[in-house]
């Protein structure tokens, strides 16, 4: 079956039915194609253009109507429209198009491109000359030179590729130009981080090039696949998407930058992350995944406080605020969720996660909820006892997963907010997704007589509930 043949009805291809010949075959041509109706797209886009068909249809303007004729993304159609208005201006690069030799992503490439040169070559004496479009000379600066050189490229490169070349060409003209290159320029940067409503943060930005190069380098070696292992040490491949490692990655650098107190000073103290809970919140919090009962207790909306200690914010990942006081009347109720000064509202299920391995700061309120006095800020974990779990654990002792110890936090498995020790049998290393396994209660920690961590994994995943190794100790006895 003939290409044409196959898109007349595409939808009854039985690719199945096709032998490996026509498929490798098939595939180029395919692309091929789709090329010339892009190309023909943009014409079709340019004669409603010119002739104001947008406009008479009741669109703002020709992006808003392809946008809303196609469900096209606004982006994407503003994108065709730009080019349907320039590409009359370049007839070579048309006919390329129009013979499916090249993409419209070559083509946006190169129109950036020669809008750059018109900038970078305003003031200079270039002398008119026939272009030779099978052999240019881009050093010229003549635009059509240049055209005819990055169209002969496009033809062997692809997009990326293209661009970078594109960019030598612009470095070359840069030299004898005062003006700065967007790419290099760091008065143009721009970052933002905004809370949405759903309660996630949304970051956007731009970078130059050398502050951009920075970031994907200090991203790359953290963002890499991490395989796991089974429990018959058979290897796991990492099943995080490239866009979540980077995520992650992201985070970690971030946390690292706090945990070693290298910012400047904000509020008379080094930043970090500050969560503000209840005390009895957290309790609850940790009694739903310990299933260790509680000091407090609801009864009738009110509620009782039977200790005479209370804890505040766990600090660094900080936080955690709670009444002094046996019975607060009934206008002042218990927060079920902790808070953040820049994200607001989290549940108490991640603050306790985070208070694991925190600086604590205790805060005594009122019944009106009103502070009178502030404790002493502690650090749950000690630098000592911090050495002492990575000797023992050397990193992520979750079976099969091993990420390095930096990578860490120290859970407590009898949460210090339930009266569990702060002590080495007591505290396990994990990482921050395990952690938050072990939090769900999917999995169940102890340590057992021999002075390591043992998992005892849910019953969907393992029927009879068998206790596995940490992750050293599986590596190292081939338990």
């Amino acid at each position: 079956m003939k290409l044409d043949a196959r898109l007349t009805d595409p939808a009854r291809v039985e690719a199945w039915r096709l032998d490996e010949t026509e498929i490798l075959a098939a595939v180029p041509e395919l692309v091929q194609d789709m090329r010339r109706r892009d190309a023909l797209l943009v014409r079709l886009v340019r004669e409603a253009d010119q002739r104001c068909l947008p406009e008479h249809a009741g669109a703002a303007d020709t992006a808003s109507w392809l946008a809303g004729a196609t469900r096209m993304h606004r982006a994407r159609a503003a994108q065709i429209v730009r080019l349907s208005r320039e590409l009359p201006l370049h007839p070579q690069m048309a006919d390329v198009l129009d013979e499916g030799r090249i993409e419209l992503a070559h083509v946006q490439v190169i129109v950036n491109f020669l809008d750059r040169l018109a900038k970078l070559t305003r003031d200079f004496d270039i002398e008119p000359a026939e272009t030779d479009w099978e052999h240019p000379d881009p050093e010229t600066g003549r635009p059509d030179d240049c055209e005819a050189y990055l169209l002969i490229a496009a033809q062997v490169e692809d997009p990326t590729q293209l661009r970078n070349r594109a960019r030598e060409l612009e470095i070359l003209f840069e030299r004898d130009n005062d003006l700065p290159s967007d790419a290099e320029n760091p008065e143009l940067n721009e970052f933002h981080a905004s809370a949405t409503l759903g309660g996630r943060v949304l970051v956007k930005g731009s970078f130059d090039a050398e502050t951009g190069e920075a970031l994907q380098t200090a991203l790359s070696g953290l963002s890499k696949p991490h395989p796991s292992t089974d429990e018959h040490g058979h290897l796991v491949r990492d099943p995080r998407s490239a866009a979540k490692r980077r995520a992650d990655a992201l985070g970690q650098i971030i946390r690292g930058h706090l945990d070693n107190a290298r910012g400047p000073m904000e509020g008379g103290e080094r930043p970090h992350v500050t969560v503000t809970i209840d005390v009895d919140a957290l309790r609850d919090a940790v009694s739903v995944t310990a299933k260790v009962p509680v000091t407090g207790a609801w009864r009738d909306n009110d509620w009782d406080y039977h200790s005479d200690n209370a804890t505040g914010p766990v600090d660094g990942r900080e936080g955690c605020t709670s009444p002094a006081g046996s019975r607060p009347p009934r206008r002042y109720r218990r927060r079920r969720h902790a808070t953040m000064p820049w994200a607001g509202p989290i549940s108490a299920a991640v603050a306790a996660r985070i208070s694991c391995d925190a600086q604590v700061t205790p805060i005594f309120v009122d019944r009106e909820g009103n502070p009178l006095d502030v404790g002493r800020t502690t650090r749950i974990i000690s630098p000592k006892l911090r050495k002492a779990l990575v000797a023992r654990d050397c990193g992520c002792a979750f079976p099969g997963c091993g990420r390095p110890a930096a990578w860490t936090d120290a859970h407590h498995i009898w949460h210090w907010s339930n009266g569990g020790p702060t002590a080495l049998s007591n505290l396990v290393l994990l990482c921050k997704k395990h952690h938050t396994i072990i939090h769900k209660n999917h999995w169940a920690v102890k340590i057992e007589s021999d002075g390591f961590p043992w998992f005892t994994p849910p019953a969907w995943v393992d029927p009879l509930r068998r206790p596995r190794p940490a992750h050293n100790r599986h590596a190292i006895h081939g338990v």
